[in-house]
């Protein structure tokens, strides 16, 4: 009988370890919490939202642009235009700034970011190439812009392309978008969402709107692989890139079901998010290493060796498979990846110091785990450094997109009672160093935009850790009854 004691508790602790995941509210602020953050970036949003639809990385602010050899565009000259107030556009990042507005209307039951999220719309599909002005011939994709705006209201639109044209006199201007892809799937979920969250007849004139973004999307996409490059111009298979893929296709079947009635269509976007998803699974997850690959070649090769020290783009983009929803929380890997994330780089995250930017995307993932405490704990280091500041960089349109979209969902969960309150003195949250320009340098790149350290273990785990409860009793147990049986002898 002892020894079946002993079997039982060295089984018993060898479980003991893993980590499971359950929800547990506690950790989960009041209404007033949430919607006093949801209101004051969505004065942020239209702050970023420009004349013309689009919605800038920041408020547009007077930029030298020396050394540029500029266009003149509309009659208008250069060494006019360029002393007007200008900011960068990208649309990925003005995607996630757009669905992060809708997403905080709908949790807050208004309507705030209705009409410059249909602006953005608007302005985004009068953007997209066609497949003569595409420099790869694909009809549908969208440059990154620099937009000057004039005190008198007049605006120019400038791609990036063309800003650094004369620096390239030989060609190979690198300068269009950075991704052909991750931009067309995500603008097919801001279609979606707009039409769910405010008009359900919006998409009833464009379906060929729809569909010409599923077909940039099958223009990078690789049968031998399951999966979408890039862009043509650059040939790998991004883990970041097709969870999003995944996601416009997800999208695009739920609008040829709810709004524009397609079986065929919607079952054709049901196959490769499929595939898309499958591919994932089977190309990119490393069994050995328990983590995915960030990238494959469009034969199907790992491109990188596995160092999850690096945060971008191994480390992050780990997490990016539960954002997107491609792989369910109670899939034994993504405790695995969420643990892993949380011992490496959680406290170094929530102090923003793991790169230029925040990375405010990452929350999403552990709000997918539900682990609230941790998602919260950023989110408070967000507030009080950003939120309840003046904003300033590195935290731009799509940071604060993503802290409205986790804002929202703890917002619906959160109880109705007295808000928190927060001391006045913020002088424990120590400002980044804020540059002399908020906006970026005009002459330098971002990080790549499908994204855009240490060992630390002392992050507290926001989990109800079920086994451990269960094997102290246990543990307790058995050695009572040792000592009894001890006794008796």
């Amino acid at each position: 009988m002892v020894k079946k004691l002993c079997l039982l508790l060295a089984v018993i602790t060898l479980l003991a370890p893993f980590t499971i995941y359950a929800e547990s509210k506690e950790a989960i602020m009041t209404k007033d919490y949430y919607k006093a953050i949801l209101q004051k970036e969505l004065d942020y949003f239209l702050e970023l939202s420009l004349p013309c639809g689009a919605v800038g990385m920041y408020p547009p602010e007077v930029t030298s642009y020396d050394g540029f050899d500029l266009p003149e565009i509309d009659g208008i000259a250069p060494e006019e235009y360029t002393r007007w107030p200008s900011a960068r556009v990208i649309p990925y990042f003005s995607d996630t700034a757009v669905l992060g507005a809708m997403r905080a209307d709908a949790a807050l039951g208004t309507e705030t970011a209705k009409e410059r999220a249909l602006a953005y719309l608007e302005w985004y599909i009068r953007s997209m190439n066609t497949a003569e002005s595409d420099l790869s011939g694909v009809a549908g994709t969208v440059y990154d812009y620099r937009i000057f705006t004039s005190p008198d209201g007049r605006t120019v639109e400038l791609t990036e392309h063309d800003m650094y044209a004369s620096q390239y006199p030989n060609g190979g201007n690198p300068h269009d978008y950075d991704s052909t892809d991750s931009y067309a799937a995500m603008f097919i979920q801001l279609l979606y969402e707009y039409a769910k969250t405010y008009d359900a007849d919006y998409l009833n004139d464009k379906k060929d709107t729809v569909q010409t973004l599923i077909d940039v999307l099958m223009s990078v996409y690789i049968e031998k692989v399951g999966l979408t490059i890039a862009k043509p111009t650059y040939p790998a298979c991004y883990l970041m890139d097709n969870c999003e893929v995944y996601c416009g296709f997800v999208s695009a079947q739920a609008i040829f079901t709810e709004f524009l009635p397609d079986a065929e269509k919607a079952a054709f976007c049901e196959k490769y998010a499929q595939t898309i998803k499958n591919a994932i699974d089977s190309r990119m997850w490393i069994d050995k290493s328990r983590c995915f690959t960030a990238a494959v070649s469009d034969r199907g090769v790992s491109m990188y060796a596995v160092d999850l020290s690096e945060f971008y783009p191994q480390a992050s983009c780990q997490l990016f498979p539960l954002i997107f929803g491609l792989m369910d929380p109670s899939d034994e890997r993504a405790a695995v990846i969420m643990d892993r994330f949380k011992a490496d780089f959680g406290k170094k995250w929530i102090a923003f110091d793991v790169g230029t930017y925040p990375w405010c995307m990452l929350v999403r993932a552990a709000l997918a785990m539900k682990d609230y405490e941790f998602a919260n704990k950023f989110i408070d280091a967000v507030n009080r450094r950003f939120v309840r500041r003046t904003h300033y960089a590195p935290y731009y349109n799509s940071e604060s997109g993503s802290i409205m979209i986790a804002a929202a969902e703890l917002y619906a969960l959160a109880p109705e009672s007295e808000p928190v309150s927060e001391p006045e003195d913020e002088s424990s949250a120590e400002p980044v160093t804020v540059p002399e320009s908020s906006a970026p340098d005009p002459v330098s790149d971002t990080e790549p935009v499908s994204t855009p350290g240490s060992n630390e273990k002392g992050v507290n785990l926001p989990l109800i850790l079920t086994g451990i409860g269960a094997t102290v009793a246990a543990a307790a147990a058995v050695a009572l009854i040792l000592l009894k049986k001890r006794g008796k002898k």
